[in-house]
């Protein structure tokens, strides 16, 4: 997990961002889960593909009798081999009762940890999902007005719970959570057990019932295909030919979105010529939202054909890569950033995927033009910082 580095903040308005701008890291594979991971992309220019490997448990050997025990005498022999059957007959009893209790623990962990909860839509993709077989938990369970019924379930267990998201075809397919700030969830599942797996989860400032200006939800990017593996995968253009579109329903409503592009981004301003691009922040006004589009623009992987405007909602997606890790050398903190701007009133989810096109010159961190001994096209261009205007 990279270490945010405060002393690196240079920021010119009053809140601290790294108060809630989550760390997010790859993390090993979940548990001794089976999980097939899905078969990986073709990486754009400069992308290191990383991988990790689970270590198989190691199997403890039971200590063999006392070489010594022939030299006694035959008698003793004979008491000393009796004893040693009761005991070898205790130890298996022993053994066998610790095997069902050890099954049923795992069984009862992976039920909890693993965060099995029944998915509102079908799930196409093949691969694993966690969220499984979710049972109301509350009978009791006072909820909102005008809850979306995808939600019921859900809301009964967790009463953090305002939305689900589904990416159609990808395993991303969770309810979404929302805390006091941005660091619970970093650490703690949807059942509320402390994890180093997280759960996703929507920022603070966020609308609960309907959308933000920019609706901002993070996940971990787990090498196990879980969680927001998939949203990292956005940074191959053909995987987004293959999922343009993002469904997210919140307490009062489902929306559709229409991927925008796909994006990279550092957390340490350090690491940005001293700029922090605050791609997080929720309730932008429409002047404001016009200088991020321009930003996102500049920082595009690749262009899809969709248009996005200041008048648009969008719904941002972040999680952690190592992509550009190889191209500067080191660990860059990283981040692959999603983009999908709301259906409009009247206009098709059917999306005409043949009009993307890469964009080899799109904004990169400073720190990767350093390194690579570039000159930035776009160092002059305005350091933009969100508002409510």
């Amino acid at each position: 997990m990279a270490e945010n580095n405060k002393k690196d903040l240079n920021l010119d308005f009053s809140e601290n961002t790294f108060n809630y701008y989550p760390d997010f890291d790859s993390l090993e594979t979940e548990m001794s889960v089976s999980v097939q991971k899905p078969a990986e992309v073709q990486p754009v220019q400069d992308i290191e593909t990383v991988t990790e490997a689970v270590a198989a448990p190691t199997k403890e050997k039971v200590p063999s009798p006392a070489a010594d025990e022939a030299a006694k005498p035959e008698e003793t022999k004979k008491k000393k081999s009796s004893l040693f059957a009761v005991l070898c007959a205790l130890m298996c009893v022993a053994i066998v009762a610790c095997s069902v209790l050890s099954v049923f623990s795992i069984n009862s962990f992976l039920n909890s940890s693993q965060e099995p909860v029944q998915t509102p839509v079908g799930n196409e993709n093949t691969g694993y999902n966690p969220y499984t077989a979710i049972v109301p938990k509350y009978k009791t369970t006072k909820y909102p007005a005008n809850i979306s019924q995808q939600l019921v379930k859900a809301y009964s267990v967790n009463n953090d719970v305002v939305g689900w998201l589904h990416i159609p075809g990808t395993n991303v397919n969770t309810p979404i959570v929302q805390s006091k700030d941005n660091n619970y969830y970093l650490r703690y599942n949807f059942y509320g057990t402390n994890t180093k797996y997280g759960t996703a989860y929507i920022d603070y400032r966020c609308k609960k019932s309907t959308l933000s200006t920019n609706t901002v939800i993070y996940g971990h990017n787990m090498p196990s295909g879980t969680h927001f593996y998939d949203v990292h995968r956005y940074e191959d253009i053909e995987w987004y030919k293959q999922h343009p579109t993002i469904t997210y329903t919140t307490l009062n409503g489902t929306y559709t979105f229409l991927v925008y592009t796909a994006f990279y981004a550092t957390g340490k301003v350090s690491y940005n010529g001293g700029y922090f691009f605050n791609y997080i922040y929720p309730n932008m006004g429409p002047v404001s939202m016009a200088g991020y589009v321009e930003q996102i623009k500049q920082r595009a992987i690749y262009t899809t054909g969709i248009d996005l405007k200041s008048s648009d909602r969008v719904i941002t997606l972040s999680t952690c890569t190592h992509s550009l890790d190889a191209a500067c050398g080191m660990d860059i903190d990283g981040r692959l950033v999603v983009v999908g701007r709301l259906l409009r009133a009247g206009e098709s989810p059917d999306v005409d995927t043949s009009k993307a096109k890469a964009n080899p010159d799109y904004r990169r961190p400073q720190i990767w033009y350093d390194k690579k001994g570039k000159k930035n096209p776009y160092a002059n261009s305005v350091t933009w910082q969100p508002s409510q205007k």
